[in-house]
């Protein structure tokens, strides 16, 4: 089946190596990811779906934390160390757009960041679309998150190409018919394209 639109994620393929911001926490502040785990785990995914705003939440859990800095600050760290795009996977892409591939980013983040990758990171400008869960209202792998790209690429199922780290993205993508395959490595990501013929 040709393909016509390829949709990446964004942490942990376009953007790699990922957890950046977790480690710099713990070697730098003492912030350890079990100390931050309640809140990732918790309210920070109603900021992903757009229910919540990160700096309103933040707060009390920085205090916790023993962040002594304000929360933009805390906000602009994030954002700056985890700025690392895989300039290899970016390349593909837009040798893959040249070629008339309809190349998205679909990718669970909240808004903050989100403004971030289309300004800072040129996101913008190197995808023709960017799906953000917070924009969304659904983060993967809700179906509701596929649903809406595949509402607005307007392409059928089959013809959508999906790259995810997580498995359980990979495998929501398939059940609702698009191909997806999990993301391990640009070179498995290179070879794979080629036998698809891409």
């Amino acid at each position: 089946m040709v393909i016509k639109a390829i949709c990446f994620d964004a942490d942990g393929v376009v953007v790699n190596p990922q957890l950046q911001f977790a480690k710099h926490l713990d070697e730098k502040y003492n912030i350890s990811p079990e100390m931050t785990r309640g809140f990732f785990r918790g309210i920070f995914n109603d900021c992903l779906v757009g229910k919540a705003n990160l700096p309103d939440v933040l707060p009390p859990f920085l205090s916790d934390w023993g962040w002594e800095s304000s929360v933009a600050e805390f906000i602009r760290t994030w954002l700056q160390t985890e700025h690392i795009v895989d300039e290899r996977l970016m390349v593909s892409i837009q040798v893959l757009r040249q070629k008339g591939i309809v190349c998205c980013l679909a990718t669970s983040q909240e808004h903050n960041r989100a403004e971030y990758m289309k300004a800072e990171m040129g996101f913008q400008d190197l995808f023709d679309q960017l799906f953000f869960s917070c924009e969304i209202g659904w983060q993967k792998p809700a179906p509701g998150f596929y649903a809406h790209i595949e509402k607005t690429l307007a392409i059928k199922k089959e013809k959508i190409l999906f790259w995810d780290d997580s498995l359980k993205n990979v495998a929501a993508a398939r059940a609702r018919g698009w191909q997806a395959e999990q993301y391990t490595g640009f070179d498995a990501f290179k070879s794979k394209m080629e036998k698809i013929g891409l």
